[in-house]
């Protein structure tokens, strides 16, 4: 007998470039462990293009097509729904994952704006996908005869004619051992095509209770942990074709006793393929010491997290929310520096409380504790979150708007038709506390302290800073300031930023929804992109770059004069890295083939060794110094595989600036005689 065929799609945008370039690992697990149940009994495939899935549905009609639904690919999924339902009635269509009312309201309005679909699948997926195909067995896959028994399915949700019907739900998985491996399985290896992130996971849950997260219900509170890693990861190494990261879901990775031998598993594997060299993860919130050992071992593969949203207790006290102090956080951050791993923190920008006031401040205090980046996001309503529900928006006066979802769109085939699809997410511009102009104001200081501070561009300055004891953020403030002003040169910049920010927002998903199809040719037109802080950053190095080295430099000459530090072996160490800064950074993604040399009066390289925390006149030399700048060989090797994920138009280029260890593609320096004259 033939087996019955499965079709399982976490689909990604393709227009503008791929919009989630990881992995199809949630359908991955639900193939795995039906597998596991099954056997051989289902044929399974899975897709994560578009063209593939349509192009498969042309050759086989599938008995059921299940989709991850996530706000990035809701629409797109459900326009091959429709179609599959209009072409193939009775191929049965069923959606799982997070992008799903809470509330009942929530979920009436969800089925009234997708109607054609047949399940959807709540809370964790594996086993409720083999609950729901035990209950289609009983019907002889008679989608329509099961919805009208008005039978519970465990986990599920469905529409039939008496309406709505909600199954119980399921335990969450004690053991995740049990889904087996979807790379071992073979299910994944059609993902490996030099762009595609490989993504897995060794813990689900969370322990946390934050109002702004999906993971933040108690469903999700418990903690289960995977160890089985080995062999799951050697197979991906072997795969990879030259794709340097690795992504781990895991919402707390480190914190947990068991990730010491994860980390270990993972050591190994770098010892013996040169693989990850990074890692893509949210680290713990807790045991702070035991992330600095993880992290350690895999030897700065791993991004240190102190993940704070804000210093405000009070904010922190309205999402439920308690952070490490900011003592502590700078000790970590010295460790982590040691050990030579990076640190990141993430704020999140009109959160219930905030103010310009307090979101400056959380801005100082992060940016002054020295970690190297900060990520600064707005606050996003997601579904199944406390924070949308009706009574947090009335509590703390929400002003919300559209916004496309960065690279989430494009013009597709589906079974012989053309369709455009847009995807959205509402996001939160003003609120009771932090007015529209105030909320504006606060993002152009968060771009400032995307292009000035993160991805170390003038790493160099706020180490001197750090020597000097005074503020890198209060230098940060001052040039943006400066910046704003009609004679710096980049005042286009910012009202470009500016522009992109307010043009990029709708009143609702139907109003975006109903001008999809006279947006889209514009949008997949325009290489720039959607994602205004990307293509603000972008912009910044590759256009602009020449214009902020000499405003930094020159401000920065000021702020020391203005503290009384400045002299005149400053003002020439400031001149001289503005030099080194424009052969090192300018252009950085070029492969400098042959090695340019400049001639300094300053051991630059013994400075970087302290990462520019000393006096420069210590390391002045009044016979000058020969100091070499290019590409190494392992950089060059970094660049080209960025350089094939992404593109070099606008829009990829800012995916490389916020994605890739920038700092360290920036051209290597090397000085050719020591002969140094201290004083």
């Amino acid at each position: 007998m033939k087996k019955r065929l499965i079709y399982l799609a976490d689909l990604t945008h393709t227009g503008a470039g791929i919009a989630s370039n990881v992995f199809p690992l949630a359908i991955g697990l639900v193939a795995s462990y039906v597998q596991e149940i099954y056997q051989e009994k289902y044929g399974i495939e899975l897709f994560k293009y578009p063209d593939d899935l349509n192009q498969a549905l042309k050759r086989e009609t599938p008995d059921i097509v299940g989709f991850s639904n996530y706000s990035w690919n809701c629409h797109l999924s459900y326009q091959f729904a429709k179609a599959i339902k209009e072409q193939f009635p009775q191929t049965i269509v069923v959606f799982g994952g997070p992008n799903y009312g809470l509330t009942d309201p929530e979920v009436r309005e969800f089925w009234s704006r997708f109607p054609r679909l047949d399940f959807y699948l709540v809370k964790e997926g594996e086993l409720a996908f083999v609950k729901l195909l035990e209950q289609l067995e009983r019907y002889g896959f008679d989608a329509p005869a099961l919805k009208n028994s008005d039978e519970c399915i465990s986990n599920a949700h469905y529409v039939g004619e008496n309406g709505l019907t909600k199954g119980e739900v399921l335990p969450r998985l004690a053991d995740l051992q049990v889904l087996g491996s979807p790379y071992l399985k073979g299910f994944m290896d059609k993902f490996f095509d030099s762009v595609l992130i490989p993504m897995i996971h060794t813990t689900r849950g969370c322990p946390f209770t934050c109002t702004f997260c999906t993971e933040g219900n108690l469903y999700y509170n418990k903690v289960a942990q995977r160890l089985d890693l080995k062999e799951e990861l050697e197979y991906i190494a072997q795969r990879r074709k030259g794709v340097q990261d690795l992504l781990i879901t895991d919402a707390n990775f480190g914190m947990y006793a068991e990730d010491i031998a994860k980390a270990q598993v993972i050591h190994k594997v770098q010892e013996k393929y040169d693989w990850p060299r990074r890692i893509i993860v949210s680290t713990g919130k807790n045991k702070k010491e035991r992330i600095i050992e993880v992290a350690s071992i895999v030897g700065g593969a791993l991004s240190f997290a102190a993940s704070l949203q804000s210093t405000n207790k009070e904010i922190l006290k309205n999402i439920s929310r308690q952070n490490i102090s900011l003592e502590v956080l700078n000790e970590i951050v010295e460790k982590a520096q040691h050990i030579g791993t990076t640190t990141y923190t993430e704020l999140i920008l009109c959160l219930p409380g905030d103010t310009l006031q307090t979101h400056l401040q959380s801005l100082k205090d992060v940016v002054d504790s020295n970690l190297d980046n900060i990520r600064m996001y707005q606050l996003i309503l997601l579904p199944q979150t406390e924070m949308n529900t009706p009574q947090s928006r009335q509590i703390y006066g929400f002003i919300t708007k559209f916004r496309i979802n960065p690279r989430s769109f494009g013009r597709y085939e589906v079974l012989n038709r053309n369709v455009a699809s847009i995807e959205s997410e509402e996001i939160v511009v003003a609120n009771n506390t932090l007015s529209a102009g105030d909320y504006l104001m606060c993002r152009e200081m968060d771009f400032t302290v995307e292009v000035v501070h993160n991805t170390q561009l003038f790493t160099e300055l706020c180490g001197l800073c750090k020597y000097f004891r005074i503020s890198w953020f209060d230098f940060l403030l001052r040039f943006y300031q400066k910046a704003r002003q009609p004679n710096s040169g980049l005042q286009e910049l910012y009202d470009t930023f500016k522009t992109d920010t307010l043009r990029g927002l709708w009143a609702s998903w139907q109003v975006l929804e109903e001008a999809s199809e006279s947006l889209i040719d514009g949008l997949l037109f325009d290489s720039e992109g959607t994602n205004e802080m990307a293509k603000g950053k972008a912009l910044a190095f590759f256009r602009y770059f020449s214009q902020i080295n000499e405003l930094v430099s020159g401000e920065f000459k000021t702020y020391l004069d203005d503290q009384r530090l400045g002299n005149g072996c400053l003002a020439l160490y400031l001149e001289q890295l503005k030099q080194l800064n424009y052969a090192r950074k300018q252009d950085f993604l070029e492969i400098t083939s042959q090695r340019k040399a400049l001639s300094l009066n300053f051991d630059f390289e013994q400075l970087a060794r302290c990462n520019y925390r000393a006096d420069p006149q210590t390391y002045f030399s009044a016979q000058p110094l020969m100091l070499e700048i290019y590409h190494d060989h392992r950089q060059i090797e970094k660049i080209d595989a960025y350089v094939q994920q992404y593109g070099k138009k606008v829009d990829g280029l800012g995916r490389i600036m916020m994605r890739a260890p920038v700092g360290k593609l920036f051209r290597t320096m090397k000085t050719r005689t020591y002969s140094l004259s201290r004083g």
